[in-house]
């Protein structure tokens, strides 16, 4: 899939513009501020309908405006051409997306998926230095984007949570029900998350078990291969509550883990009623990062958390390995190549690590890449002819190539 070109008018700083992409590489540069991610930030409205960084469509209108509207045309591998739009008006609080001029009215059904993109970043970092959540997130989204059924089930166990969670918080307010009607309603919302957490968890388990090769050979192509990275999944559904490691091998089938959901349920229903939320599901579970590293000294190897104990360039080389991997997946499954978008990908790295890196994306299609200046210029230029890259500097909301 390429980007052949990209509109943007009242979006963050710039007032209009419009730019015709390189179908190999891009290099977008321009000092801190200027408008840089921005650009990248535009292309996540057209590929996905909302932005990478997480902002809200408001906070991406340009000051003094009351609308934005993005736009940009796709090419797929065998010519066809795709017009997608995204549109807000602040003052409506009103979001529009269109595809080929046509209003689209679900797009987690007409366009999700369609339009693959990974994007790097140093938001990125927040998958290992964050919380539960972002992890959660990254998964989510990546498994979403290969699977339709995934992204219904991830929506109703949203909607149940919601309802489940009102029904707590009020009972616990306001004893809105008896207890006999409480505990029935209670039991029902239970029924559908246990059923719709177990259908999850079994899908990521599913996916991990694929994914990990990816991953682990992205991993082993930037680090030391006495560097073994591990993917483990998190939940409480074993030892009466206590976080156990799910291991890939051996995954339970989802009739197991349902049954396993209920009992759990059913332990912890005196809390959740006391707290007045659900503590129980898909929902709580976390994606554990470590690596194992063998030992200088005695010969063995040792195994360490990567939120705790790694440094930041073991965080940021797991990231990027992170990014490649979902790359290499996403192209496997959807069967056409994501745009490969690299926001301050280079800096902080040594020259070494830059020029593996460099080569490294000759393998990938087409590429958008922002820096500060030129410095890695030469190093682009060993692998890609002069037609192959095209240059936007960037400044105060203008873009010139």
């Amino acid at each position: 899939m390429l980007l052949r070109n990209l509109t943007l008018r009242n979006f963050r700083n710039y007032a209009g513009q419009d730019i015709i992409f390189n179908p190999r590489f891009n290099f977008i540069h321009g000092n801190n501020g200027e408008g840089k991610t921005n650009i990248l930030e535009a292309v996540s409205f057209v590929s996905y309908g909302r932005s990478f960084l997480g902002s809200a469509e408001a906070d991406c209108v340009r000051f003094e405006s009351d609308d934005f509207d993005v736009s940009g045309v796709y090419e797929n591998e065998i010519g066809n051409l795709y017009d997608v739009s995204a549109g807000y008006i602040k003052s409506l609080k009103k979001k529009t997306i269109r595809l080929n001029k046509e209003k689209v009215n679900r797009y987690s059904t007409e366009i999700f998926g369609k339009f693959p993109v990974v994007f790097l970043s140093p938001h990125s970092l927040n998958i290992t230095y964050g919380n539960p959540a972002e992890r959660r997130k990254f998964f989510d989204m990546l498994i979403a984007q290969t699977s339709r059924l995934y992204l219904d089930l991830l929506k109703d166990m949203v909607r149940v949570l919601k309802q489940k969670n009102a029904l707590l918080k009020n009972q616990l307010a306001s004893k809105a029900y008896s207890r006999e009607d409480f505990m029935n309603l209670l039991e029902t919302y239970n029924k559908s998350l246990s059923k719709l957490s177990s259908e999850i968890v079994y899908r990521r388990l599913r996916f991990l078990e694929e994914f990990i090769v990816y991953f682990r050979k992205s991993f082993g192509f930037l680090m030391a291969a006495d560097d073994e990275p591990c993917i483990d999944y998190d939940s409480e559904l074993f030892d009466e509550g206590k976080p156990m490691k799910f291991q890939v091998s051996g995954i339970p089938a989802p009739d197991e883990i349902k049954r396993k959901y209920e009992d759990m349920m059913k332990l912890r229903s005196g809390l959740e009623i006391s707290r007045g939320v659900s503590l129980v599901g898909a929902h709580r579970n976390d994606y554990l990062f470590t690596l194992r590293k063998k030992g200088s000294f005695t010969g063995g190897s040792v195994e360490f958390g990567l939120k705790n104990f790694a440094s930041q360039g073991e965080h940021k080389t797991f990231v990027i390995a992170l990014k490649l991997a979902e790359y290499h997946f996403l192209k496997d499954k959807l069967g056409n190549s994501p745009l490969l978008l690299l926001d301050d990908l280079l800096s902080e790295l040594d020259h070494g690590r830059v020029s593996k890196i460099v080569s490294h994306l000759m393998d990938y299609g087409q590429i958008f890449l922002t820096a500060t200046d030129l410095t890695y210029d030469n190093e682009l230029k060993r692998f890609y002819g002069s037609n192959e890259i095209s240059y936007f500097n960037v400044t105060a909301g203008k873009v010139k190539s």
